[in-house]
C-alpha cells in the first residue's frame, strides 16, 4: 500500500517535493511506495505536478485511489525499481487546503447556528460549495452564518490531525461534529479507526483530505451563491479573499 504524506501529520500535507521508489508502471500510470500527491476524493479533486528522473520529467495529470494509488501520467513512464523525484503544482494544492478546511469550518457554522447537516461538497481551486439539509436560509441569515465564519478564523483556532475509534466520536453528544447521522452510517461497519480533522473545539470530523495548520491561512470567507435544491436542501457556494 502507497504510504501517504498527508495522512498523518501536517509536516506531510506541507510536502512540496519527495522522492520515492517506482512499485508498478502501466500505460499512462505510475505507482510509488510513497507519495504527497493527493487523489480524487472527499469533494477535493486530485493534485497535479511531475515526476523526474534521470533528466527526463513527465506530468501527473491525475490521482486516482482504488485499493491502491495510480498516478495517470501524460510522458514517459520511469522504470520499475527507479526512484522518481515528484514535485506537486503547490499553489493549486495549497487552494484545495484553504477550501477544504473552509469547508469543515462552514459546515460547523450552520450546524451550530441552524442545526442543519453537511449532505454533499464540492472544493474547487477558486470557489467551493456545500449542501446542506434542512437549510433555507435569507441573505440576512447567510450574512451572519459569513460574519460568524470569519470571527472564527480571526481567533486563529488550530486545525489538528488524529486518530480516533469510531465509537468514541458516533452519536457522542459531548463532541460537536457537522457530520451527519446519515453520513455516519455510510462508513463501513468494519471502520472502526477514523483519521480527524478538528477544529479549536468547534468541530470533530473525519475525513482523509488535506488542510491547513490554522485557521488564519484561510482568509476571508464569502459568500457568492446560494440555492434551493427542494426537499429543504440549500446550497451554498463560497470564495476565498
Amino acid at each position: 500500500m502507497t504510504e501517504q504524506y498527508h495522512m498523518s501529520s501536517h509536516d506531510g500535507t506541507y510536502t512540496k517535493e519527495f522522492e520515492a521508489k517506482v512499485t508498478a508502471t502501466y500505460p499512462e500510470i505510475v505507482e510509488l511506495e510513497r507519495t504527497a500527491f493527493y487523489p480524487l476524493g472527499g469533494g477535493q479533486p486530485s493534485d497535479r505536478g511531475i515526476i523526474e528522473w534521470n533528466n527526463t520529467k513527465t506530468d501527473i495529470i491525475d490521482v486516482r485511489k482504488k485499493n491502491r494509488i495510480r498516478h495517470m501520467v501524460k510522458g514517459d513512464l520511469p522504470e520499475v525499481g527507479s526512484t522518481v523525484k515528484g514535485t506537486l503544482d503547490w499553489n493549486r494544492r495549497y487552494s484545495f487546503m484553504r477550501m477544504h478546511t473552509s469547508q469543515h469550518l462552514v459546515s460547523a457554522v450552520v450546524n451550530e447556528l441552524y442545526n442543519s447537516d453537511t449532505v454533499g461538497n464540492q472544493i474547487g481551486e477558486d470557489k467551493s460549495r456545500i449542501d446542506f439539509k434542512p437549510l433555507k436560509l435569507n441573505k440576512d441569515q447567510i450574512d451572519d452564518v459569513e460574519s460568524k465564519v470569519n470571527d472564527y478564523i480571526s481567533e486563529d483556532l488550530e486545525v489538528n490531525i488524529s486518530e480516533e475509534l469510531r465509537s468514541n466520536l458516533e452519536n457522542n453528544p459531548e463532541i460537536r461534529s457537522s457530520m451527519s447521522s446519515g453520513l455516519w452510517k455510510m462508513l463501513p461497519k468494519s471502520v472502526t479507526k477514523l483519521r480527524v480533522i478538528s477544529i479549536g473545539d468547534i468541530d470533530v470530523c473525519p475525513c482523509a483530505g488535506t488542510h491547513v495548520m490554522s485557521l488564519k491561512e484561510i482568509g476571508k470567507v464569502s459568500f457568492v451563491k446560494k440555492d434551493n435544491k427542494g426537499s429543504q436542501k440549500q446550497r451554498l457556494t463560497y470564495v476565498l479573499d
